[in-house]
């Protein structure tokens, strides 16, 4: 684009991203040669690399398309492993993505990272972990190139190629974060673990959302405090089953929601005996007798919920993210660092500075 100066010349390129309903209508900026050539040092793959075909409009999502959707969304090289194995999980048959990309529902992708790669680029796992984290900027940028190729690669543009009623305001930036790992009781693996990764693995699951609800909690000091607490975890589940249908509708063995737990929470429930298998065990019978589902057509086995550590530490609050139609089964995607990782972020660390203490 031309403009009498630089600024003239990226307000008339936003200009142009509205004329033709690219992006998500707040201001991006330019994918230029060497910015995108910048961002794909971050992986070893090819940018011909065909990661998958976008629904419902079918364009094929390749490692240099990733790569401009970052950097249209500010985002910066190391970030790029995790973004192309969230769209591995996110095109994963399993997680059916032309059906949440496209319905009516205001659904958006929830995306939880755990291994060391979280703490490394900066993404969010404490205060304020859902956003915004100016110090962790890491999940924004990641979580807008997602919307960036679910829209222009995917078609899913309101009214067009996605028919959600309402959308939503996480729709910008989706949800991207990482687990609280180095808070976690030693009875309490990290979510990679639950879904079958070694301990220790970079890892992203993909779950789908269409609601949050932040619920009170508290840190309990004996069990029947515990049974309390987690009571109010398994009236979130129940209260969502009832988007699946007749029993049997969507029966995939999905889970019902996200639910995340103050660390606190966990620590103290850890010290009265509730190790997280115990806690998952609880879950799915109380929420069955709260709610009867004799098929528990919801999720197939208490593994089925995801229970995860992240936010700060008061543990006053704990935050459900109830399961948007009609995805499938989560998936989750190993990250695969490239060679010159370590110089990536000795790079970042010139650049903005010291990895800032985050709590």
């Amino acid at each position: 684009m031309e403009g009498k100066d630089y600024q003239e010349a990226l307000a008339n390129l936003n200009y142009l991203f509205l004329q033709r309903d690219w992006g998500d209508g707040l201001p991006q900026l330019p994918a230029t040669d060497d910015r995108v050539d910048w961002i794909l040092t971050g992986t070893d793959l090819s940018p011909d690399t065909e990661i998958g075909k976008i629904l419902p409009r079918g364009g094929i999502g390749t490692v240099k398309m990733l790569a401009i959707a970052l950097a249209m969304a500010g985002g910066r090289p190391e970030y790029m492993p995790v973004l192309i194995a969230a769209m591995q999980a996110i095109l994963d048959p399993e997680l059916i993505h032309q059906s949440f990309n496209a319905t009516t529902c205001s659904t958006y992708p929830v995306l939880i990272v755990n291994g060391p790669i979280g703490k490394q680029i900066r993404l969010p796992s404490g205060y304020g972990c859902l956003g915004p984290v100016p110090s962790h900027p890491a999940g924004g940028s990641i979580g807008r190139a997602i919307r960036f190729l679910l829209m222009n690669v995917g078609g899913a543009v309101p009214g067009i190629g996605t028919m959600a009623i309402y959308g939503g305001p996480a729709r910008y930036t989706n949800i991207v974060f990482a687990e609280d790992e180095d808070h976690l009781p030693d009875d309490w693996p990290p979510l990679s673990v639950d879904r079958g990764f070694p301990a220790g693995s970079n890892v992203v699951t993909v779950h789908v959302a269409r609601s949050t609800c932040n619920t009170r909690g508290g840190n309990p000091i004996d069990d029947e405090q515990a049974r309390t607490l987690l009571d109010g975890f398994a009236t979130n589940i129940t209260r969502d089953t009832q988007m699946f249908g007749p029993p049997g509708a969507f029966d995939r063995g999905g889970a019902p929601g996200v639910q995340l737990v103050a660390y606190t929470n966990t620590q103290a429930l850890s010290a009265l005996g509730w190790t997280k298998e115990k806690v998952l065990a609880y879950l799915w019978e109380r929420s069955a007798e709260i709610k009867p589902s004799p098929e528990k057509y919801w999720a197939k086995e208490p593994g089925n919920l995801i229970l995860v550590v992240a936010g700060g530490a008061q543990g006053m609050h704990s935050y459900w993210m109830g399961m948007g139609c009609c995805a499938g089964v989560p998936t989750s995607a190993e990250i695969e660092l490239p060679a010159n990782w370590d110089a990536l972020l000795a790079q970042a660390e010139e650049d903005i500075g010291p990895l800032p203490a985050y709590i």
